[in-house]
């Protein structure tokens, strides 16, 4: 093929995942052999990747096989997968998730949904040259057998306790010696053989530079296998007469074969015309009489428009004249997608205009936008959490916490080490994988309730917590600790601590009595007043003679003590503060001279006041009125009360105010 240096593949293994005669899926794991180097910059001198023997005898017809090693980093690829439909750039320790993956949908080899067959072949890319490789697809077996029908039993994964971006992984497999079916056209083979060689080229990849004739090369075989196929399939479609033609090769007209003749076979004549493929037209055939063809129906002047959906539902390809436009398809459909248009390449930064005229036979690729996220919870050997589907743009519900055994679930967080904690505030931009933190210990929290500080403690699980330091808090005696906020449990500290805790610090508030002097006045009860709190005003005293003023902090009276205002802090005495009665005698003269009132104190005597005068009457004496029963009822049979005037004797000591009434002669 013009490609120097390649006569022999690098030690490397291919898997190839197959529903029926399609590959889904193909990884390929390179190392350098034994004693070589690199021969390009990406160098991994320290690393082996296969271990002891890679396949022994097993009965007489199968193989035990087990490939083991570590992958590469970032920038430096040990396992790679091959570009399938859609294309996947993965780098690094990627892949290796990738490949378990596929083993999970392989795993039982049943059929698929739709009945196909699932196989899984292995290819020791080691023993075979490039060109035997091409001759194994073109249905050519090599002198060493080279591939293998496999079921893999395990895949084990462990992450490098050395190099963290490194991973140590374990393949066991079991090999039947089991030859491939082959398809009987010559186009069959030639794409198989193509594709072959293009796995070819990405296992060298990851062992050596492309050279530019390299890349030339596989680029020709590309176009020319691209225009065969698309003149086999006008060839299969044409049916002319009915006839049963035979493939003889590559044709630029209806009488010429492009290099080879009919005695070549399909292989050796299309091999050597690809250096000329850009004149290929069509399908060079014979009919059972040996007369050659080239029907108008093999014309390449129509161009297959396929849409490539990426993972949504499925839409025809169209057939388009040269220079004609396609028409924009109904769009597809995908769960949890929204439809983003129609993209000329892989890498979606083309959008395809549909006003473009088709020259050539044209993928479009699908473009979908998210619309719901899946949230999957990873508890890391814990009790399961379901996942959620999230809105773009909506928030995660945080979950019920999960359990384990012998530990404490703290948090969840964006990677698996569990060094980034996650905000269940952020909206969800796609989907992603939560991973639960654990610990070993648990932490003691003491709430002191305004007391003096008193420290965590870290605890082992199962294990008890030290009784601290009794805090200290002004005006309070500490009681004890509760487990509950509302302070109704007390805590155990022979209790096994299986989780964080917060422990919480009872109070009982130091108490002072208020007591009350009446200073001769009624008793008044003493009462019990919490530091810091207030006293409650009693019911003012009575005393005889005297109206109760308030009650004073000091015994000379002279401090008013305000009962909303002035919190008790310690033991406290209150006294009464008293003011002298006055009695009032007022003088009513019933219609003679005025006579001034008297202001008396309490039990004192009224004074006899100046004679009041009164025209045609003489004043006889002033009295003092009384009501009395009449004997008598109203109509609600209540008694009616009468005034009873009767002589006022001064000498008499007075303790209420009275009104006296001067009695006339005459008038």
């Amino acid at each position: 093929m013009g490609i120097p240096n390649l006569k022999y593949f690098k030690k490397s293994y291919m898997l190839e995942f197959l529903k029926g005669e399609t590959v889904e899926n193909v990884f390929t794991f390179s190392i350098p052999p034994e004693g070589e180097d690199y021969d390009f910059p990406q160098r991994l001198t320290e690393t082996k990747t296969f271990g002891g023997s890679v396949f022994d005898k097993y009965g007489n017809d199968t193989i035990k096989i087990n490939l083991s090693g570590t992958t590469g980093n970032e920038d430096k690829k040990i396992i790679y997968r091959g570009f399938i439909k859609p294309p996947l750039y993965l780098n690094g320790e990627k892949e290796i998730w990738e490949l378990q993956k596929v083993i999970e949908e392989w795993h039982d080899l049943s059929s698929d949904t739709d009945g196909t067959e699932k196989t899984i072949y292995l290819y020791d890319l080691s023993k075979t040259n490039i060109v035997d490789f091409v001759k194994i697809s073109a249905g050519k077996t090599p002198a060493t057998r080279n591939y293998w029908q496999v079921f893999i039993k395990d895949l084990k994964i462990k992450r490098s306790s050395s190099k963290p971006n490194y991973y140590n992984y374990s393949l066991e497999m079991f090999g039947l010696v089991k030859e491939k079916t082959k398809q009987g056209t010559w186009f069959s083979s030639i794409s198989d053989a193509a594709s072959a060689f293009t796995q070819a080229m990405n296992v060298v990849e990851g062992v050596m530079s492309y050279t530019a004739l390299a890349i030339s090369t596989v680029q020709s075989l590309t176009s020319a296998v691209a225009k065969v196929k698309k003149a086999y399939e006008a060839y299969q479609k044409m049916g002319d007469s009915g006839k049963l033609l035979s493939v003889m090769g590559m044709a630029d007209s209806a009488t010429r074969i492009l290099t080879g003749s009919s005695s070549n076979t399909f292989y050796n004549a299309t091999k050597e015309c690809l250096a000329i493929a850009d004149q290929c037209k069509g399908i060079f055939s014979a009919d059972y009489q040996d007369n050659s063809q080239h029907s108008k129906s093999q014309d390449t002047s129509y161009f297959t428009v396929s849409f490539e959906t990426n993972g949504g539902s499925h839409i025809n390809s169209q057939k388009v004249e040269y220079s004609k436009t396609a028409k924009t398809p109904e769009e597809p459909t995908k769960s949890k997608y929204s439809f983003g248009g129609w993209y000329s390449d892989a890498q979606l930064t083309t959008e395809f205009d549909f006003n473009t005229p088709i020259t050539a036979d044209t993928t479009l690729y699908a473009k979908w936008v998210q619309t719901v996220a899946t949230v999957t919870f990873n508890s890391k050997n814990g009790s399961r959490v379901a996942s959620q589907e999230v809105t773009i743009g909506e928030k995660a519900t945080v979950p019920t916490a999960p359990t384990r055994n012998g530990y404490i679930f703290k948090e969840w967080c964006t990677d698996y080490a569990a060094t980034q904690s996650y905000d269940f505030e952020t909206p969800v931009t796609g989907d992603m994988t939560l991973y639960a933190a654990w610990t070993t210990v648990a932490v003691v929290t003491f709430n002191t309730n305004g007391g003096s500080e008193i420290e965590s403690q870290t605890v082992q699980i199962n294990g008890k917590a030290v009784y601290p330091i009794t805090p200290t808090r002004e005006n309070y005696t500490f009681s004890c600790w509760c487990s509950d906020s509302s302070l109704t449990t007390v805590f155990d500290f022979n209790t096994a601590i299986t989780a964080d805790i917060t422990l919480y610090a009872k109070w009982v508030q130091i108490s002072n009595t208020v007591t009350f002097r009446s200073n001769g006045g009624s008793s008044v009860a003493s009462q019990d007043v919490m530091i810091g709190s207030y006293a409650t005003e009693p019911e003012a005293p009575t005393k005889e003679g005297f109206d109760f003023v308030y009650w004073c902090d000091d015994v000379e009276c002279t401090n008013e003590f305000h009962f909303n205002t002035t919190p008790v802090t310690g033991a406290l005495t209150l006294y009464a503060k008293w003011s002298a009665k006055e009695i009032t005698v007022t003088f009513d003269s019933n219609g003679g001279s005025a006579v001034e009132s008297q202001v008396i104190g309490y039990g004192d005597r009224a004074v006899f006041p100046e004679i009041p005068v009164k025209e045609n009457a003489v004043f006889v004496m002033w009295e003092k009125a009384e009501e009395v029963d009449s004997g008598e009822k109203d109509e609600n049979n209540q008694p009616i009360m009468t005034t009873v005037y009767s002589e006022f004797d001064f000498a008499d000591e007075l303790t209420e105010d009275i009104t006296l009434y001067a009695k006339w002669f005459g008038a």
